[in-house]
């Protein structure tokens, strides 16, 4: 169970920036999930018993014909969140191809203001060879206040036939209102770095859509838009 007050973060198995690191050998921008579905540093939260959600997204590269279109069901099963999704992904100049992956995630509170959790996913895809890798990360998350948390991540991304590479990130989620949320986050992935800045609305209690843009550091790539909707229900 996590912390009283703790907002419950979306779930996703796989991003467009992992899609891409794992099928080009590069960071184009994230296994897990996160303060807010599409965003890469994920959270020490489960859904509630009883609970299952849907997520989708669809990611932008700008000016490089990069995109994704994700699709990701997941569910709570006893004491550990079960998801699976795939993902349409297109490079420019490489057509497009199928990522599939699925997840397995374990959480629970330490204390009033902290929590932790263990999340393990794999990914293959349409491709040869059609295993490209799993993914390892610990998530830790600090209730700073009622209405500002703190999400820590450190794990390890490993990849078929290429070098491993570290999996690190922190966020902030801010509940500025009842139905409005703020996150933004610096990650590490695929030895390249990245930021993200982005927004959630709740159009209902139990649907959201989110915004943001992210963008690599250095020499990481360039810019992408995302923009994803998230459905809660009892199953």
């Amino acid at each position: 169970m996590i912390p009283p007050g703790v907002h419950r973060a979306r779930e996703g198995v796989l991003r467009f920036e992992q899609c891409m690191a794992l099928l080009l050998g590069v960071a184009a921008a994230s296994a897990s999930h996160a303060a807010g579905g599409h965003h890469a540093v994920d959270d020490a939260a489960l859904l509630e018993p009883g609970r299952c959600q849907i997520e989708t997204w669809h990611d932008h590269g700008l000016g490089t014909g990069r995109s994704l279109l994700h699709l990701g069901p997941a569910c709570r099963v006893g004491a550990v969140e079960l998801g699976v999704d795939v993902n349409r992904v297109r490079a420019a100049g490489s057509g497009t191809t199928t990522v599939t992956g699925a997840q397995v995630k374990w959480a629970r509170a330490i204390n009033a203001d902290w929590s932790a959790g263990v999340v393990f996913g794999v990914a293959g895809h349409d491709g040869a060879p059609q295993f490209l890798g799993s993914a390892l990360v610990v998530p830790v998350t600090w209730k700073a206040s009622e209405t500002l948390l703190a999400h820590a991540n450190i794990g390890r991304d490993f990849r078929h036939g290429q070098s491993d590479s570290r999996r690190t990130g922190i966020a902030l989620e801010w509940t500025a209102l009842a139905t409005a949320s703020f996150v933004a986050e610096r990650f590490d992935e695929g030895g390249a770095s990245f930021w993200r800045a982005g927004a959630r609305w709740a159009i209902t209690p139990a649907l959201d859509f989110d915004i943001s843009r992210a963008s690599g550091l250095g020499h990481a790539g360039s810019a992408w838009w995302t923009v994803g909707l998230t459905w809660v229900f009892s199953r």
